[in-house]
């Protein structure tokens, strides 16, 4: 299905929520490291979108009207958001699309097949997977890979955050049959942040260095490089 630009109107509008809700942290002295294994000058924490009413709604409604038409084309009968990053998103959207929620847990907790997932699965499960933000997208592979392995269809998974500038991301998805819809983009964050004037010069060729090659400005600090 065609996926709209990282700089879409709606990826702006999301990105200036993030930002105006102090979600997007700038490193000082030491860079960040996600649990990926990549170092990045910036962390942008989503949850902060719960405690926002008025945001949340609106993320809410942007998410629900992006899957609208993958849920009638795909037959979607579930919503499985990621514990714990993904449950709360998951949750809202499954409400408003009157879905079936379920969550996958980071590890498995008993045994069998259900071990990882927390609810119940519909007959011949065609799932969404939610979760918070990507990166190089190895840990969404991962946990849509564990929904496959339990019996659910999966072809779609939807983040907040897709940065859209790791390399190899859109090969490692493609590979794997899966479709990533992300709300917002690292450059669509870098776009408005740009226009904010307490942004130093300094800073800003900070953040220019990492968006050309997030591997190697990740290296250079420490961090994962492929």
């Amino acid at each position: 299905m065609p996926q709209p630009t990282l700089l879409s109107p709606d990826a702006l509008e999301v990105a200036a929520a993030l930002i105006d809700l102090e979600a997007v942290r700038i490193m000082k002295d030491q860079a960040f490291f996600y649990t990926s294994g990549w170092a990045s000058p910036v962390y942008v924490d989503t949850r902060l979108l719960m405690s926002d009413v008025a945001r949340r709604r609106t993320i809410v409604e942007l998410a629900a009207r992006r899957l609208a038409p993958v849920v009638a084309a795909r037959g979607i009968n579930a919503i499985v958001g990621a514990e714990s990053s993904g449950i709360a998103l998951a949750a809202w959207i499954a409400d408003r699309l009157e879905l079936p929620l379920l969550y996958l847990r980071k590890r498995a907790l008993g045994w069998g097949n259900d071990a990882r997932l927390e609810g119940r699965l519909p007959a011949s499960p065609q799932v969404v997977f939610i979760d918070d933000a990507t990166t190089d997208a190895r840990s969404k592979i991962a946990a849509v890979t564990a929904l496959r392995a339990g019996g659910a269809t999966v072809q779609d998974c939807m983040v907040v955050l897709d940065y859209g500038i790791y390399p190899q991301a859109p090969e490692r998805l493609a590979a794997h049959d899966l479709a990533l819809h992300g709300l917002t983009s690292w450059p669509a964050l870098l776009s408005v942040l740009q226009q904010r004037p307490e942004l130093t010069a300094q800073t800003r060729d900070m953040l220019a260095a990492f968006s050309r090659d997030p591997a190697a400005w990740s290296l250079a600090h420490g961090g994962a490089g492929a």
